[in-house]
């Protein structure tokens, strides 16, 4: 053990047991700690040494006290902030899984429909914290972690309350705030005034290289990137991989303009944009791929804003269930096969609350009149070994995906569901919802039924012969 290693254990004793070092950035290293209140692993962040003395002891954890407000499915939260006998550090769950990087690294170019699903969850997060008044500054493949088939933005607001508190001072110790394949334009050049359509930027540099193996702009020197975020315009998607479809490569070709008034002027518009392009006539659809004639011929406007609100009411802790939905008579899809996913528990610390809700769930939709639901022996692979979604629609025979995450702190607990076509990716309906979990038993109870009710109406309830606008 090194002596900073030993004189940091030594200072966090008390709260954390350091078990390794699990990565390291331009700020800060990374450890596998334990917290030992309650007793869970966590990803204890330390900042470097050099920076942690420009920003001092107080400035810093009172910068990043907002980010601990932040409570959306696939923002990975903040547990903890500090400083003890001169470290500065901050606590995030640890998550099992791989970063985006490391996917990219081994992978290379994801599909369409892949880099489609990551890119809506990662803008999801952003919309979220925009609307909270926090940018994230350092949107990059290393601050994505992949969560069984879910992204979970990490470190949320820290570039931000390390610009805060170091000011000007981070220069004289060589931090930059931002990683320059992913900076802006605005960043590149300096600019003091950061607003929220920099981090639209991030998003299409991240897409580009989801869809194409790498950023638009590759250079031998930092600076060299920076002058080319600048300066020169990237070629379009499109143009490096004619597969990808043309309203997504437009879609990041405006992320990516250097003016921030010709961009998306909001992450929310990009996630409209994205869910409207994943319809079957959206673009994104595959030419090989015939849309399915339950998406295509959608219930009336005021039906299916009623069944929305049914299933949304009881999607509650199925939220990390997943629900498919099977074949019709005439070859299409009929959506009365149902197969429930093992729910995915990001804070790491209801297993056996989601493994209760799993099973109780999958009884009670199986008693529900009209439908057939796939059993419990048939679900638990994926708990271990998640798969593609056009791989487990393929393997269950399933014409849709119910996929969600569940996240506690306290007693509250906050659920996240969203149905998809897996064919074409189109999210067919997607829902938030909180609970108060100090009465397990009758929270799971009531949560079921609701579920059970709501699931049925959406899959029973004929569908209109003409789409509805």
């Amino acid at each position: 053990m090194t002596d900073a290693l030993g004189r940091l254990s030594a200072a966090l004793a008390d709260r954390y047991v350091i078990e390794r070092e699990i990565g390291a950035g331009g700020m800060a290293t990374v450890y596998l700690a334990r917290d030992l209140k309650h007793d869970r692993q966590v990803a204890l962040k330390v900042l470097r040494p050099e920076l942690a003395a420009t920003l001092g002891p107080d400035r810093f954890p009172r910068e990043i006290r907002i980010v601990a407000k932040l409570q959306h499915p696939h923002v990975l939260p903040l547990h903890d902030s500090g400083e003890s006998a001169g470290f500065l550090y901050y606590v995030m769950p640890f998550v099992e899984g791989e970063s985006l990087r490391q996917k990219l690294d081994r992978d290379g170019q994801l599909s369409v429909h892949e880099a489609v699903r990551i890119l809506r969850e990662v803008v999801d997060a952003l919309a979220y914290a925009h609307s909270h008044g926090v940018l994230h500054r350092d949107i990059k493949p290393d601050n994505v972690r992949l969560s069984g088939r879910h992204a979970l933005v990490t470190d949320f607001g820290v570039a931000k309350a390390v610009s805060a508190a170091g000011g000007e001072k981070l220069t004289t110790v060589g931090v930059a705030v931002g990683t320059p394949t992913y900076m802006s334009p605005e960043q590149a050049t300096g600019e003091l005034h950061i607003d929220h359509r920099s981090d639209i930027y991030a998003v299409g540099v991240l897409g580009y290289e989801l869809l194409t193996g790498s950023p638009p702009f590759v250079a031998p020197t930092a600076q060299a990137v920076l002058s080319a975020q600048v300066l020169e315009r990237p070629v379009p998607v499109i143009e490096r991989r004619p597969a990808v479809p043309q309203a997504l490569s437009d879609l990041l070709q405006r992320c990516l303009e250097k003016d921030p008034a010709d961009r998306w002027q909001s992450a929310e518009e990009i996630l409209h944009a994205l869910e409207a392009m994943a319809t079957p006539s959206g673009g994104i659809t595959p030419t090989n791929t015939r849309p399915v004639k339950a998406v295509e011929a959608r219930r009336p406007a005021g039906k299916r804003r009623w069944v929305m609100g049914a299933v949304a009411a009881g999607i509650v802790v199925a939220a990390a269930a997943g629900v498919a939905l099977v074949a019709r008579g005439d070859g299409a899809i009929r959506p009365n096969h149902i197969a429930v996913l093992p729910i995915q528990d990001i804070s790491g610390s209801d297993a056996q609350f989601v493994d209760a809700m799993h099973d109780q769930l999958i009884i009670s939709l199986g008693q529900a009149g009209g439908l057939t639901v796939a059993p419990r022996s048939a679900m638990l692979i994926y708990k271990t070994q998640p798969q593609p979604m056009n791989v487990v629609a393929r393997d269950l025979k399933v014409g849709a995906i119910l996929e969600g995450t569940v996240f506690r702190t306290g007693d509250r607990m906050r659920i996240n569901v969203q149905l998809t076509e897996p064919r074409t990716v189109q999210q067919l309906w997607s829902h938030s919802y909180e609970i108060n979990v100090r009465d397990v038993l009758g929270a799971q109870d009531s949560v079921v039924r609701q579920i059970a009710a709501g699931i049925r109406q959406a899959v029973t309830t004929p569908v209109s012969s003409t789409p509805s606008h």
